[in-house]
């Protein structure tokens, strides 16, 4: 069993609509449900397994803000890790050069799936 993240999108009585919900089940029981389902989808499986919460209680006093990691690659591809707002906490001994080391061998670009970055960019959160 796996929770998958459904976003239901419609177009309802002429105004765009857009619900999102989670189903637990597994590919099956998410293609038979989502059959029944009006308008268009988008699924996205959540992978428990590689959550870690054990250090969710520690107090951080500092931290290394980043409120983007780019990343190039060959034909113009380009790949923007970022939050929905603030910034992403890594931790205050990761320096922009392990973020761009473990970056380079990531495979993230969906049109070359086996190329990894040329260039990753980090830009840190500035306090204004």
């Amino acid at each position: 069993m796996a929770i998958y993240k459904i976003t239901q999108k419609i177009n309802l009585n002429n105004k765009p609509t857009s619900i999102s919900f989670d189903l637990n089940g597994d590919d099956a029981d998410v293609t038979a449900f989502t059959a029944l389902l009006d308008g268009g989808y988008e699924v996205k499986k959540v992978d428990d397994a590689l959550s870690s919460l054990t250090g969710v209680d520690t107090l951080v006093t500092s931290t290394n803000p980043v409120t983007l990691v780019g990343l190039s690659g060959p034909q113009n591809q380009f790949i923007g890790i970022r939050p929905y707002s603030g910034a992403i906490h890594f931790k205050n001994t990761v320096s922009v050069d392990d973020i761009a080391a473990v970056c380079k061998t990531m495979k993230p670009f969906a049109l070359l799936p086996t190329e990894t970055p040329t260039r990753v960019s980090v830009k840190r959160y500035e306090v204004a």
